[in-house]
């Protein structure tokens, strides 16, 4: 199936049919995955899923409408409900397509072909390799589960405006979750790698081990008293901190006053030291792509630069509401509409080592594992569950756990002292270590 033809004819029927302006965004992905316990196979799956969403614009009002069926019937039927939704509508002054398309010839390594040259025995191999490395690595651990993963995706873009863009590309991962037991006391740690091509995936015997001490390290932990304390956050657990930078800066959330960053463009809003930057034109880079779900190019874009808030993510409607041209942000699926969304954000590192920046602290914590959402992006407010690593005198002293730590990430922007230099991509929110000056633990 040509899947560009097939988007051009949907798109040549509803302006037929009545509609002003139209999108159609179809998506194919193959999807394998397997875990692995004590040498079995725990689970297994190898699917293919398929669906295509049409957006129409009707005297400045929008209709969806979305199918997984591509027969013709199903489709002419998307077609028809999607410019009756549209007819029936609130009309918005910025509900048009935009103009500011990339250019055809544009290409980023996020497709890798041995993806086909790996079969699924290979796969499971890998996952049961990861298991034995762990059971392995020292007496006190038990291996919850391991895993390999992996996904083809390709995306089909078009639109009235005379667009038309396609893509693949391929995600890997594995992993290893472990539990490790001393006396009465049990702890759990995990780890991943992921990645655009097999071979940057971490080896899996690193990802055992990776996983293996970082359960070992929070046994036996002690209590401390509630205080405020220098707090050191991990390349594990600081993209959850720079992730509410993320939900922060979405253009949606700050057009409706949403986010304690609305109203800021300009401002300074963190140290000189803080440099966020959202990227979606990194090769090998899981957020990565030509263009975003609109069609619109993705490039570099310093979001805070220098301390100072330079721009939200945005997508092309939500751009109109600014007065600005979209950022190339747009996300979607085919059964959902264009929303502002990060692509590869993360904070800028420096030159420090973290052994150094353990070093500058003279009593604080070495977060290591965060627990449950906690935060509130209109007032910036949170409030999280941790564990992680007493440090006295710039060493680790021993493990804590069940504390919680508190602050509002605007001032928690602004009292960010020291960044480490070890920037590691797990997904596509990303930051190295960094050391915040002071926050609330509660044991």
């Amino acid at each position: 199936m040509d899947l560009i033809e097939l988007a051009k004819s949907i798109i040549s029927k509803a302006t037929k049919n009545g509609a002003d302006e139209c999108d159609v965004f179809i998506s194919m992905d193959e999807e394998f995955s397997v875990t692995v316990k004590d040498e079995e196979i725990e689970s297994l799956k190898n699917a293919v899923t398929k669906g295509l969403g049409i957006r129409v614009f009707k005297d400045r009002k929008i209709g969806f409408a979305y199918t997984t069926d591509f027969s013709q019937f199903a489709l002419e039927k998307i077609i028809d409900e999607a410019i009756l939704l549209a007819k029936n509508s609130t009309p918005e002054p910025e509900n048009t397509l935009s103009e500011n398309y990339a250019p055809k010839s544009r290409e980023i390594k996020i497709f890798d072909p041995s993806i086909y040259s790996i079969n699924v025995e290979q796969r499971i191999n890998i996952a049961k390799e990861i298991e034995r490395k762990a059971k392995s690595y020292d007496r006190r651990i038990k291996v919850e589960s391991t895993g390999f993963g992996s996904l083809i995706q390709r995306r089909t873009i078009a639109n009235s405006n005379g667009f038309v863009g396609q893509y693949e590309g391929t995600i890997f991962e594995i992993y290893c979750a472990t539990i490790a037991t001393e006396n009465s006391d049990s702890q759990t740690g995990f780890y991943n790698s992921v990645g655009r091509f097999i071979d940057d995936l971490e080896l899996p015997e690193n990802v055992a081990i990776k996983s293996s001490d970082r359960a070992i390290k929070l046994l036996n932990p002690r209590k401390i008293k509630t205080g405020k304390y220098p707090v050191i956050f991990d390349p594990t657990t600081a993209p959850v901190i720079i992730s509410y930078i993320a939900t922060a800066t979405n253009g949606k959330n700050s057009f409706r006053k949403m986010s304690f960053l609305s109203d800021k463009i300009g401002e300074k809003v963190a140290g000189e030291n803080i440099t966020i930057i959202d990227d979606g034109c990194l090769d090998g880079k899981i957020g990565s792509k030509p263009f975003d779900d609109e069609g619109i190019e993705t490039k570099e874009k310093f979001i805070i630069e220098n301390g100072v808030l330079k721009t939200f993510l945005l997508d092309s409607i939500t751009a109109k509401k600014f007065g600005q041209i979209p950022t190339g942000n747009a996300h979607r699926r085919y059964n959902t509409i264009p929303s502002p969304s990060p692509l590869n954000f993360y904070l800028k590192p420096s030159n420090k080592d973290p052994e150094e920046i353990i070093k500058q602290v003279k009593e604080g914590l070495l977060v290591t594992k965060l627990i449950g959402f906690g935060v509130d992006i209109v007032s910036g407010n949170i409030s999280k569950g941790a564990s992680g690593l007493w440090i006295k005198n710039g060493e680790i002293a021993f493990a804590v756990d069940k504390i919680t730590i508190a602050d509002n990430l605007s001032n928690m922007l602004t009292k960010i002292s020291i960044i480490g230099n070890d920037l590691i991509f797990y997904g596509n929110i990303a930051s190295p270590t960094f050391l915040v000056e002071e926050m609330t633990i509660a044991s």
